[in-house]
């Protein structure tokens, strides 16, 4: 069953027992994702976005960019094992310089032209791997 999320299609008593606004609330600090209206998905009111709190005027949710990782952050919620991230750089080799290095250079190996891509730190050869090592972020003031 479907839901109209609309003052018009939802009766005073559904909307009043709905545990979430039928009309997505404004969010004053922050707007990360895009507001989906009920005619594109009808089963999601409002966006996924975490406000921090106003006191005062003055704003509650202060984020700061790692310099490791790249992503935001809150100082508050920071702890020993929030930053994931690589300690070398992502790059990569051909087999014929392992081989010419083990084998006197005979260039013999299959596919000993193709580039093998790897994180040099642990050896991933996942690009999009979250990463090896796990410590604090740290701000780019720190």
């Amino acid at each position: 069953m479907w839901l109209e999320l609309s003052s018009k299609a939802v009766a005073p008593t559904v909307a009043s027992a709905l545990p979430f606004s039928p009309r997505p609330q404004p969010c004053h600090l922050l707007s990360v994702l895009p507001v989906v209206t009920s005619a594109e998905r009808p089963w999601r009111s409002c966006s996924a976005v975490r406000c921090g709190e106003v006191n005062n005027g003055a704003v509650g949710l202060n984020l700061m960019t790692c310099r490791q990782c790249k992503s935001q952050f809150d100082p508050s919620r920071n702890h020993s094992r929030a930053c994931r991230f690589h300690t070398a750089h992502f790059g990569g080799e051909t087999k014929r310089k392992f081989e010419s290095v083990h084998k006197g250079g005979t260039m013999s190996t299959p596919d000993s032209g193709r580039v093998l891509q790897y994180w040099h730190c642990c050896g991933s050869e996942d690009p999009f791997d979250p990463g090896c090592t796990a410590a604090p972020h740290q701000s780019y003031d720190d």
